[in-house]
């Protein structure tokens, strides 16, 4: 099921449902190579202000709600609306009244584990090259900082050794040195793996795989954040009853506190935009 959060798609598949679609993707005869997104909650804020990304999330075939807090948009959105289009709906002060109650009732479905259920970039990763061996699908890995592709690759070889991977640094050049991205795409092509994953900064990486979509040999391509180094173990991951209960953020920033600022643009922007969405949102 596809939903919107600020004008932006959300799939609703579930881990399960998610893994089956590009599961029947990859065994159907290849066409145009798929693109999936894993959204979290600054991707929607980014998107607000920058119309090429937006564009890019909005062709995207599949979104996938990576966090807590983009399930909690979702059915935040959805009661407000009922809200508004229900004959006893109410007006002016009292219907934002109303629409913070809404909010605070989302909150403690989040405490309570009763949100619903993310598809994380990094947990869609480890079930992708599980399902990868499994299948004889190839893979490529195509970026991260120094040796980090190779590093994953063999990490990836020594959890699943059957498994068919290939990787490229990429060099930091790549999306704005065309003959850098030229050998990459050849070298991409020449392995002709199933599925690509591009770590590059955020947005960045979304944008490179969009615009060059058209001439990759791939079956699917999805962006993956810092997801090689998390998958390494480089830095600590957050405890699962933080994720459990939507408190990520707050272990990135006691992590990682130069991430600060993007990471309240996450906690406190995004909600803010959403909350004034449901405000906006006729009935």
């Amino acid at each position: 099921m596809r939903s919107e959060v600020l004008g932006i798609p959300v799939d609703l598949l579930g881990q399960k449902g998610t893994i089956e679609t590009i599961d029947r993707w990859l065994k159907q005869p290849r066409k145009n190579p798929r693109l999936v997104v894993t959204a979290y909650s600054e991707f929607f804020v980014t998107a607000q202000n920058d119309t090429v990304f937006a564009d890019v999330i909005r062709k995207a075939d599949m979104v996938t709600p990576d966090g807590v807090s983009v399930l909690a948009a979702v059915k935040y959105l959805k009661r407000t609306q009922e809200l508004k289009d229900s004959r006893t709906q109410t007006k002016g002060g009292f219907f934002i009244v109303k629409c913070l109650g809404e909010g605070l009732k989302v909150g403690g479905e989040i405490l309570f584990g009763k949100i619903g259920e993310t598809v994380t970039g990094v947990w869609l990763f480890g079930e992708l090259n599980r399902l990868a061996e499994k299948s004889g699908w190839k893979i490529f890995l195509l970026g991260g900082w120094g040796d980090v592709s190779s590093r994953t690759a063999t990490m990836l070889l020594k959890r699943f050794p059957g498994l068919r991977v290939s990787y490229d640094a990429g060099e930091n050049r790549v999306g704005t040195d065309r003959t850098t991205d030229d050998r990459v795409i050849k070298k991409i092509n020449d392995w002709k793996p199933d599925i690509l994953f591009v770590q590059y900064n955020p947005v960045k990486q979304e944008k490179w795989i969009a615009s060059h979509l058209s001439r990759l040999k791939v079956g699917m391509a999805m962006g993956v954040g810092g997801t090689f180094n998390e998958y390494l173990g480089d830095f600590k991951k957050a405890p699962q009853w933080m994720e459990h209960v939507g408190l990520k953020w707050l272990w990135r920033v006691m992590v990682e506190p130069k991430r600060f600022g993007r990471i309240m643009r996450a906690v406190i922007v995004f909600p803010w935009l959403v909350f004034c969405e449901s405000l906006k949102r006729k009935s």
